[in-house]
């Protein structure tokens, strides 16, 4: 969904607006189980992808940490199955707020935050849904009761500019669109950063035949809502009806064929 949000229309006199000059390309992976109701979501997986978008673009970093989960602290056989994350895997990672520092530091390595520092590089997050930022990140930090820092505020969901750049729809899971593009997907799909590696790639064709990333899709308004969204979010174990459309998940918390 394309829920651009309040913003100010371009004059005749304008100057056409600039591309970000990097994306940041995330695609989470959290718990789940064959369940019904099965929850809270928790992230267990919080990988990035840098690409700098030049002419040709290139991936400049990478980013990822295993998170643990403390709700529902022991995998499901199912999730393990899904994403290939082990039950040591997770024991030896870090609680999301530590991982979100972490993923900040590596921002703030490569420049990108603080935002609005003069002179640097301006930069968007892009996910293959809205379920990663809107969906699994707010509902955490909602339930933890920990402020979102204001650079996970926006984001790029490609899915939404997919078919504005390629005049058709992207049918199937994330494997299939890259192979449809003529892409070859590498790795294990369901592995976090997997997926934002991949996910990256149709991004880069998509600079290379001079498509410019230059706003964002989706975001949250100073209310706390994401643009576009009911009010108030529904809350469940599962997520809520509406947190599961925009997922793409069913009650047991896996990510649907819709995601993938």
């Amino acid at each position: 969904k394309d829920v651009r949000g309040p913003r100010r229309g371009r004059k005749a006199f304008d100057l056409p607006p600039k591309p970000f000059d990097y994306l940041v390309v995330l695609d989470f992976e959290w718990t789940c189980a064959k369940v019904k109701g099965f929850g809270p979501l928790e992230i267990i997986e919080f990988p990035s992808v840098l690409v700098k978008c030049s002419h040709p673009p290139e991936v400049v970093s990478e980013f990822q940490v295993y998170c643990r989960p403390v709700v529902n602290p022991i995998l499901s056989e199912f999730c393990t199955s899904l994403t290939a994350i082990t039950q040591d895997m997770v024991e030896s990672g870090v609680l999301l707020p530590e991982a979100m520092a972490a993923h900040s530091q590596w921002l703030e390595r490569h420049g990108l935050i603080p935002l609005d520092t003069a002179g640097a590089p301006t930069f968007a997050f892009v996910t293959w849904s809205d379920a990663d930022i809107m969906g699994a990140l707010h509902s955490q930090l909602t339930r933890l009761g920990l402020e979102r820092p204001a650079h996970y505020d926006k984001w790029i969901n490609l899915k939404a500019l997919f078919k504005q750049h390629y005049k058709r729809e992207p049918h199937g899971g994330l494997q299939k669109v890259v192979e449809s593009c003529g892409l070859t997907f590498d790795g294990r799909a369901h592995s976090g950063l997997v997926d934002s590696q991949n996910t990256a790639k149709i991004a880069m064709q998509m600079i290379e035949q001079s498509f410019r990333f230059t706003r964002t899709t989706r975001g949250f308004g100073p209310d706390g809502y994401a643009w576009g969204a009911k009010r108030p979010a529904p809350e469940s174990a599962a997520g809520g009806e509406e947190r599961e459309r925009e997922e793409g998940r069913d009650g047991s918390g896996a990510k649907s064929k819709s995601k993938r």
